[in-house]
């Protein structure tokens, strides 16, 4: 079982969305300092025990997918220095464990 993912300095590309939900049991993921490029997939919604999610100073290019706001074990949520567009998802503010939210940057 797989619980902490910390993946930074410089690895280049897309996550793997045929995958991720694979990861059910993963706590943290922390993809700082990278080219990470494309989109937050909507299947970040089957990381049920998921409390970080941190992609800030990466170049994701899309809107924050409405399904993050499904993270109900989310404490921390990065999104800083990308290039994330649009609006926020309404009901991010429902999210009741959320402590930490950032977006500057985008």
């Amino acid at each position: 079982e797989i619980f902490e993912v910390p993946i930074s300095f410089g690895i280049e590309g897309t996550i793997l969305e045929d995958k991720i939900e694979n990861l059910r049991y993963l706590m943290d993921i922390d993809l700082t300092d990278n080219y990470f490029s494309g989109t937050i997939t909507p299947k970040i919604s089957a990381l049920k025990n998921l409390e970080r999610l941190v992609v800030d100073n990466n170049v994701f290019k899309s809107t924050i997918p409405n399904e993050i706001t499904k993270l109900e074990n989310i404490r921390e949520l990065w999104l800083s220095m990308n290039y994330f567009t649009g609006k926020i998802p309404d009901d991010i503010g429902n999210l009741r464990s959320l402590e930490s939210f950032s977006m500057w940057g985008n």
